[in-house]
């Protein structure tokens, strides 16, 4: 008989466990474990605002690494090549460094100079015959255009983000800049007429 009163406390406490956590189970669909979920939103949405702004601010500390100007970087592409014709300059980031792309042209032969806007150091030069169908080609007029600042700014009025990469350059006798707008999550490339400031075209990737 003693057994059998043992036997049914232990069954009486198993059930009230059982009881006990069919509770707990149901207590996790409450307000409390709502509020938890909402919580963990907060936090991603905390997360992937940090991470737009890290990527922003580390787009800024790049361009602040250019510390040659583009009328240095023309000075030293003319110590390589002198008395030519600008047909494009180029800014552009290349494994986390600035550097500039200039082509130049006389009658005969196209000529590149890349050098590193960071140190100003020329890393390559190099030079071809022109096609037949280049011969014609006007170089840019510097003192008519206006500069990559003045470009950015234009740029940056008409897409989100900071401008990181520029290209100056003769498009069917038409002087364009062609500015890179990066935010944390997408990228805009705004053409520009050199000359006028006219916004040609805006296009996001």
């Amino acid at each position: 008989m003693s057994k059998i009163t043992t036997f049914g406390k232990v069954t009486a406490s198993i059930a009230l466990a059982s009881l006990m956590l069919a509770g707990c189970s149901s207590n996790n669909d409450s307000p409390q474990s709502n509020s938890s979920t909402k919580n963990s939103s907060k936090v991603n949405s905390t997360k992937s605002q940090t991470k737009k702004a890290v990527k922003e601010n580390t787009t800024k500390l790049k361009t602040q690494e250019i510390n040659l100007s583009q009328s240095e970087a023309l000075n030293k592409f003319n110590e390589q090549f002198k008395d030519k014709k600008i047909k494009e300059i180029e800014l552009e980031l290349e494994n986390n460094k600035y550097i500039y792309k200039i082509d130049g042209f006389d009658m005969n032969k196209e000529y590149t100079v890349n050098i590193d806007a960071n140190s100003g150091k020329i890393l390559n030069t190099h030079s071809e015959k022109l096609d037949l169908d280049e011969h014609l080609q006007k170089g840019i007029n510097l003192d008519k255009t206006i500069s990559r600042e003045e470009a950015s700014k234009i740029a940056e009025k008409h897409a989100t983000g900071t401008s990181q990469e520029w290209k100056l350059e003769q498009d069917n006798n038409q002087t364009i800049w062609e500015v890179k707008v990066v935010s944390a999550n997408k990228e805009t490339d705004v053409k520009i007429d050199a000359i006028n400031k006219k916004v040609l075209h805006v296009e996001k990737d």
